[in-house]
């Protein structure tokens, strides 16, 4: 686990939380007349804090009770905003962390960082005349905060009662990942099947993923689907990709344009609105930087052909009032074939006979993109701030063939993915603290890949082009509305427009396989109770705090929902915090499924299926038959809704060098309505519903598998779904059919229920030689079940082959010390099984070791700014356990879900800012 901590960080008091920009001019510092030197004697922390954002203009958020008793060494005089803010925490068990348009002050979290980096930070100076932004803990009246936090509405404000991790910049360059998709799969909360460039064909759990053809990655927390985890750039939504929208490929964004990643675990639609099921994914872009960065990396697999290089370069610029940032990256990536890991088997079909193969099997695709970020904010007036950002990136990728059921297969080649969003907001300082913001933001993502059929003939599918939209206009206003003795009570309300648009279209032949938009409206709310705080704290209730949050949201094509978030914390003590939230979200079907028009209908000898996929035949009666396999999306889709409960408890102390944090969140989570394939008992493919509803036709939902369906039933099937009519193995047409199979049809099934533990430590010392730290981020799933109807029973996949796995660990030992920094990673994931059935094979646990050597230089001369960076992922080079293949959806000898076949990967990178 590389630092993995929450933002929520001893908050004294519900409105504590603000930004300090400047006090009255102090004694302390001395800042000299043409030379802005940042300098002072030893002080109280917090009094040299604030009046460090008085000199610099750089905002601070800090809490009285962070700083609490603590002493700041001074500093000797620097123009560096970012080494002076160093300087003032060395020794404080405290750093500081890049948020908003500052930093924020927090206890220090194991992981990579310095204390805090040297950065080069365009300050957020304070216009001429304007009013100071102040703490509201006991030195004045809080005025407006730039910090919003996810998860939340509230300025100034963090989520305390929901479990949420924040990942800085140092974190993520620090465990030696490449890439945003390299990094979410290193953390335990996320599951990594579903939606991802190791998954283009597909898995028989998820009908979903198959639809990835341009190797795009999706966030999937909780193993819910990526369509259950929110994902934002900046607070703001992005256009979903794949061929049917439902995720939101994040390996589009660049990592050295990445400032933080924060992680909430927990339900948020009451916020967020849609989607927010399994919780959000927030990657905020960095836009305060002052100066020139440039930066490569290389990287090289150890056994093999792949390697990968990266370059970015950084500029930024700051006036009085505003600054200007532009970032740029290029990568490219060779790919990582079978014969470069020949300990992992071909994929096979179940009766031994290897499936088509053509690209050398690639298991991981080559790809090369650019990508492109500029970001400004200007100060108009003392009241009025704007700020916007836009990114493009554009990605292609190498192919990779497809099987189907039957035998034939396809390729798809060099798909190309673009990206555009761009987001502006304008922030108003009214009367008292209150402020209102208008903001707007347009996405929208185009992939286009061309499709060649390489069985029974080789022939063109034509050129197929998607294309998703997504406008969306709101209004906040957000302020203090009273004080209780408890604190501050905080409020927010506003209003939100967004439109959508997707389709999905054979440009070549003229098809249209998608075609869906729809329009939503919501109205949303929040407030922050504090009814116990440092005014009348009690013993045993030192704080005790209520938010409450609810969205009203109205589609054109869904109708209306109501999804309301309460959360309560309550701290007896200063260190120890027992939190707990219920909320319900809500989730259309993406657009590719609520406007799906390529169902399919194969039709093939009942034998045939049966000898290529070793079924036994359930009843002599089906010797003979030919039987219809539908496919597709069913009509008349409903929404899924869902409840999700957490409870947890955080205990964090600092006592001298010395800091601890122990953090515990258990969750309950419930997904009614859910879309997907009807879960077959045993974790088994589909093909063997017939068998099973044979034999006991209570194992599935009534309708599953029709049994000699008259001829309106055959006709209705063809109907409905027999758009595309593939025939095979001999069959001519929809003549002696024997049964009907629904069961990979994806419709609303009943439930799918999942509940865990998360349980994360974290451990630091400074000493006279250097500073110590450790950690743990685990993840411990109780249950995991899907139901098909409420009259079929439960069917359990958790420890089954390309599902979640109940325990993952990420834990982490570290040492910094003059600059330097060392990272050990030790990542272990537990031993299941490939089905629940009395045949099912072991699958063995997997343990992989990451390391990590940094050099950052500081002070004066050509190595100031300099950094040097090695590491190495899965150093001990262990291959990931081995599980049978599946020809018929091109899966290998392992489960890319719960492992990756990179093998050891070593990088260096180099970096220079100016």
């Amino acid at each position: 686990m590389h630092r993995s901590m929450s933002f929520r960080r001893r908050l004294a008091g519900a409105a504590a939380l603000s930004l300090s920009h400047v006090l009255l001019a102090g004694p302390a510092f001395a800042q000299s007349e043409g030379t802005p030197e940042i300098s002072g004697p030893a002080a109280p922390l917090g009094e040299a804090l604030k009046v460090f954002s008085e000199q610099t203009g750089v905002a601070v958020v800090f809490t009285e009770a962070v700083v609490q008793g603590k002493m700041s060494a001074g500093t000797d005089g620097t123009a560096d905003a970012g080494a002076a803010l160093g300087a003032l925490l060395r020794g404080t068990g405290l750093e500081a962390v890049p948020g908003g348009n500052g930093y924020v002050i927090r206890v220090r979290q194991g992981g990579s960082g310095n204390n805090p980096p040297p950065v080069r930070t365009a300050p957020a100076r304070t216009p001429s005349g304007a009013e100071p932004l102040v703490a509201a803990s006991s030195v004045g009246e809080q005025r407006l905060g730039q910090v919003t936090v996810t998860g939340t509405s509230l300025r100034g404000i963090a989520p305390e009662s929901s479990p949420l991790q924040i990942y800085s910049r140092e974190d993520i360059l620090g465990s030696g990942v490449t890439t945003t998709e390299q990094f979410i799969r290193t953390l335990p909360q996320n599951f990594g099947g579903g939606s991802t460039e190791f998954l283009p064909g597909g898995t028989p759990s998820d009908p979903n993923s198959i639809q990835n053809q341009s190797f795009g990655t999706g966030a999937n927390i909780r193993g819910l689907g990526a369509g259950a985890t929110l994902t934002l750039l900046n607070g703001n939504r992005i256009a979903p990709a794949s061929q049917i929208g439902d995720f939101v490929d994040l390996s589009l964004i660049p990592l050295s344009a990445v400032e933080r990643v924060d992680v909430l675990t927990d339900g948020a639609s009451s916020i967020y609105g849609a989607d927010a099921v399994g919780g959000v994914m927030n990657f905020v872009l960095r836009r305060d930087f002052e100066g020139v960065e440039l930066s490569g990396r290389y990287g090289t697999v150890t056994s093999g052909e792949m390697a990968e290089a990266r370059y970015a370069q950084t500029f930024g610029t700051a006036w009085e009032t505003g600054n200007l940032l532009a970032s740029y990256e290029f990568l490219k990536r060779d790919n990582l074939t079978l014969l470069d890991r020949p300990g992992i088997s071909a994929p096979t079909y179940l009766d031994g006979r290897p499936a088509p193969a053509s690209f050398e099997y690639d298991l991981l695709p080559a790809q090369e993109r650019h990508s492109i970020l500029l970001a400004a904010h200007q100060s108009v007036t003392p009241a009025l701030q704007l700020s916007g950002s836009a990114l493009f990136s554009r990605r292609e990728a190498e192919g990779r063939n497809y099987a189907l059921t039957t035998g034939d297969n396809w390729v798809v080649n060099r798909p190309v993915s673009e990206v555009l969003t761009v987001s502006s907001a304008a922030d108003y300082a009214l009367s008292g603290d209150w402020a209102f913001r208008a903001d707007g933001s347009f996405s929208q993502v185009r992939t286009h890949r061309s499709v060649t059929a390489l069985a029974p003939t080789v022939r063109s599918l034509g050129v197929q082009v998607s294309h998703s939209d997504m406008w969306s206009v709101g209004g906040q206003f957000e302020g203090r509305v009273l004080t209780l003795p408890g604190g501050d009570i905080r409020a927010a309300l506003g209003v939100q427009l967004r439109q959508e648009d997707f389709t999905n279209r054979n440009v070549t032949t003229g098809e249209v396989s998608r075609d869906g938009d729809r329009d939503v409206a919501a109205l949303y709310g929040e407030v922050q109770l504090p009814l116990i705080g440092a005014d009348n704290a009690l013993p045993g209730m030192q704080r005790l705090e209520l938010n409450v949050s609810a969205r009203l949201e109205d589609y054109s094509d869904f109708g209306s929902t109501r999804n309301p978030k309460v959360g309560l914390l309550w701290a007896p003590a200063e260190a120890l915090r027992f939190r707990g939230t219920y909320s319900t979200s809500f989730a259309p079907p993406p657009l590719g499924r609520s406007g799906a028009l390529d169902q399919t209908v194969a039709i093939m000898p009942y034998t045939f299926n049966r000898n290529l996929l070793g079924i036994p035949l359930p009843d002599p009666s089906l010797a003979d038959v030919n039987f219809m396999v539908v496919n597709g999306t069913a009509p008349g889709l409903n929404a899924e809704t869902s409840e999700a409960f957490t409870l947890g408890a955080d205990y964090s102390k600092t006592v001298g060098q010395h800091s601890v944090e122990a953090r515990l969140t258990y969750y309950d989570i419930s997904f009614e309505g859910r879309l997907g394939a009807t879960p077959i008992p045993g974790n088994l493919p589909e093909s063997w519903a017939p068998s099973l509803a044979w034999e006991d036709p209570a194992s599935l939902p009534a309708g599953t598998v029709v049994f000699f369906p008259t001829e309106a039933e055959v006709q209705a099937a063809l109907q409905d779904y027999g758009r595309i009519v593939f025939l095979a193995g001999g069959a001519t047409g929809p003549e002696n059919i024997g049964f009907i199979n629904f069961a990979s049809v994806t419709r609303n099934l009943a439930s799918t229920e999942t509940r865990g533990l998360d349980v994360q430590l974290d451990w630091e010392q400074s000493t006279d030689w250097g500073r110590l730290s450790a950690g743990i981020n685990s993840s411990y799933i109780l249950d995991f079940n899907q139901q098909a109807s409420p009259s079929a029973p439960p069917v359990d996949i958790l420890n089954t082959l390309y599902n979640p796995v109940d325990f993952k660990i990420r834990g982490r030992a570290g040492f910094e010390v003059d600059g330097w920094s060392a990272n050990a990673f030790v990542n272990h994931l537990a031993s299941y099984q490939t089905d629940s059935t009395a045949l099912s094979r072991g699958i063995g646990s997997w343990t992989t070791v990451d390391v990590t050597l940094t050099k950052q230089f500081s002070g004066a001369g050509l190595a100031d700014g300099l950094r040097l960076s090695v590491s190495a992922v899965n150093v001990l080079d262990q291959d990931p356990p081995s599980t049978p293949s599946l020809g018929r959806f091109r899966l290998t000898g392992y489960d890319p879900a719960n492992a990756t076949p990179l093998g050891r990967f070593v990088t260096f990178e180099i970096s220079k800012a100016f």
